[in-house]
């Protein structure tokens, strides 16, 4: 290795070496609030929570706090909420067993819908292509006499109206 090479690379390494690692953030409470659901009824997330002086949020929040002072991680908190209340206090569903479908059949039936009316809409163009063609067929002479009965039927229903 030449001098330029040896010198680019112990550049690069102390680079490296001088980055400091970025760290994980600390949870909050209000990132683990987003992620439950008040349990005082009005189904809000807690973070959301509107009522002045709602006591389950302040007991929620006050135990998201001593959670956190404790050391807990965010999941584990959220864990313990979960063996509290049930997984109704996740705002939303967790992406395993039959709740997946609440994540995958939304997207799937926009797509299969999609899907369908794309080939409704291209046989309907296709079908419209290949459609006979109308052509107006040129008077014959007996076709007069239908023509006056006609114009008479069309002057005695204007006049008379409907029957």
């Amino acid at each position: 290795m030449n001098l330029k090479a040896k010198l680019f690379l112990s550049l690069l390494l102390l680079g490296f070496l001088s980055a400091s690692p970025v760290g994980a953030d600390s949870p909050t409470v209000p990132d683990i609030s987003k992620e439950l659901v008040c349990q005082c009824g009005c189904n809000m997330v807690l973070s959301n929570c509107s009522h002045a002086s709602c006591a389950s949020r302040e007991a929620m929040t006050a135990f998201i706090e001593q959670e956190l002072d404790r050391g807990q991680s965010k999941g584990q908190i959220i864990q313990s909420f979960v063996r509290q209340y049930g997984e109704q206090v996740l705002s939303a569903p967790p992406k395993r067993g039959f709740n997946l479908m609440v994540w995958v059949l939304p997207p799937g039936a926009l797509v299969l819908g999609g899907g369908v009316i794309y080939v409704v809409l291209r046989a309907w163009v296709r079908h419209g292509r290949f459609s006979q063609i109308h052509r107006v067929v040129p008077a014959e002479e007996g076709d007069d006499e239908y023509r006056e009965r006609l114009e008479q039927e069309l002057d005695q229903f204007t006049e008379e109206g409907f029957r």
